[in-house]
């Protein structure tokens, strides 16, 4: 009892140090530059120590996951192409430094490794999932062994190998178990809900998606606008000359983005294991890996990010296929009428980031706010959403049939704002109840936007 006292302390106080400021983050990305922009970090950047020991007489028994795809390659090799030409340009110009070169090595080096490959997985996404199926089965061995798993995926093919990777994680320890896995189209509304959701009118979907372009260009036009040349002057210095020759001659389209874009490949590039995080210490100042970070988590706040945003909270407000999915087969394996002892699901990470809203689990949600800087801090998002990001759900229950839940994020225990003795293993009515109230709150917020379309 003093151990699981102790873990469940350990998990608190790591989770209250999630309540995050822009001091916070600062550190975070100090201590691991890898974490300077959200979505783009591997997930061997995300520490994972020892779970908490369900309470006495507690079992598992059902297994769920929802999982973000493994590293991938860029969507798009024009990406890489583009930037990777401009320090072309520049080298011919003479005014690359030393370092300026090296950053173009490895550029070239990037880009012969992403051409042909757009989005596709990456051998380090496959190890990725594979480990995490792996240390799955280790932690609930005794739910996999005891009968059939079902996986589901979106049919990009990311997702696919994401799923198969997982499940020969699992088999590493019982190759007998039985799977059944699939990646259709009539899925997709589970997967993928907010974009192929059934029920949402045409019209609906046209004012969104319009708002959607002109948000993430107002916001992104804004941003840079605000930003002084002075705060990334000195990663300039270090990369070329005559910086201004950049947009002059070299096809830059602006300065900020020559800065934005090479930090960007730079840590993109560790998904395909090109380079390491040792050339971003060296190329950038913290205060401009900061300014990375606020860039592009940004464009969260505005798009997928969580509370606070009235077109954000009714876009996750469609959420629900998938919500239904997960809590109607849980339902299911408490009262012994799902087949299936575990269901997986990969998806991307625009779902799975309004899952974690909807959920409602403490300081995994950004938190809008018309101060940029505190909406972007309000939580660690780096180490909520890397590639390979994943939330396990596991059903526990005890000899009266009592049931219990705990959820882990990516391999951590994390906390509900639910009373309860037993945290992070909470009654399993009461984290239903939550999650459907949020989607009550959010359906509000699509009430407000689209009232002729109220139910």
């Amino acid at each position: 009892m003093k151990r699981i006292f102790s873990l469940v302390v350990a998990v608190i106080a790591t989770l209250t140090s999630m309540a995050q400021s822009p001091e916070a983050i600062r550190e975070m990305i100090r201590r691991n530059p890898n974490l300077a922009e959200p979505t783009v970090t591997t997930y061997d950047n995300i520490k994972r120590g020892e779970i908490a020991s369900a309470p006495k007489g507690y079992k598992p028994f059902y297994f769920t996951m929802t999982s973000r795809h493994g590293s991938r390659y860029e969507l798009c090799d024009t990406t890489y192409v583009y930037h990777t030409e401009v320090y072309n340009r520049a080298a011919k110009l003479g005014i690359l430094t030393p370092l300026g070169e090296e950053i173009r090595q490895i550029l070239l080096r990037a880009t012969a490794e992403q051409m042909g490959k757009e989005g596709e997985l990456t051998s380090l996404g496959q190890k990725q999932l594979r480990g995490v199926g792996r240390r799955a089965y280790n932690n609930f061995k005794g739910v996999f062994d005891s009968g059939s798993i079902e996986g589901k995926s979106s049919t990009k093919m990311r997702c696919v190998f994401s799923m198969v990777a997982f499940v020969d994680g699992l088999k590493e320890g019982n190759s007998t178990i039985p799977v059944e896995i699939e990646a259709r189209e009539k899925d997709i509304t589970i997967l993928r809900p907010m974009s192929n959701h059934p029920d949402t009118p045409k019209e609906m979907v046209k004012v969104w998606r319009g708002y959607a372009r002109n948000s993430a260009k107002t916001w992104g036009n804004k941003f840079v606008s605000q930003v002084d040349e002075k705060a990334f002057a000195t990663m300039l210095s270090k990369v070329v000359t005559q910086p201004e020759l950049l947009v002059e001659k070299c096809g830059a389209h602006n300065l900020f983005q020559f800065f934005f874009n090479t930090h960007h490949l730079l840590l993109f590039a560790q998904n395909f294991e090109v380079c390491d995080v040792d050339i971003l210490r060296r190329t950038f100042t913290l205060d401009e890996q900061y300014l990375c970070y606020l860039y592009n988590t940004t464009g969260w706040l505005h798009w997928t990010g969580g509370w606070g945003n009235t077109f954000v909270e009714c876009y996750t407000s469609y959420m629900r296929p998938l919500i239904d999915d997960i809590f109607n087969k849980a339902q299911d394996a408490i009262e012994g009428k799902n087949p299936h002892v575990a269901n997986l699901r990969f998806t991307h990470d625009s779902y799975t980031v309004p899952l974690l809203t909807v959920l409602g689990y403490n300081n995994c949600a950004l938190q809008y706010s018309n101060d940029w800087e505190k909406g972007c801090c309000s939580v660690p998002f780096s180490t909520i959403i890397p590639m390979a990001a994943n939330l396990q759900i596991v059903l526990y229950r005890n000899k009266a049939g009592e049931v219990l839940v705990r959820s882990l994020l990516n391999e951590q225990d994390v906390l509900l704002p639910i009373e309860c003795k037993t945290a992070p293993f909470y009654p399993w009515e009461a984290f239903r109840t939550l999650a459907y109230e949020n989607l009550s709150k959010l359906d509000k917020s699509r009430d407000q936007l689209y009232p002729q379309y109220k139910k």
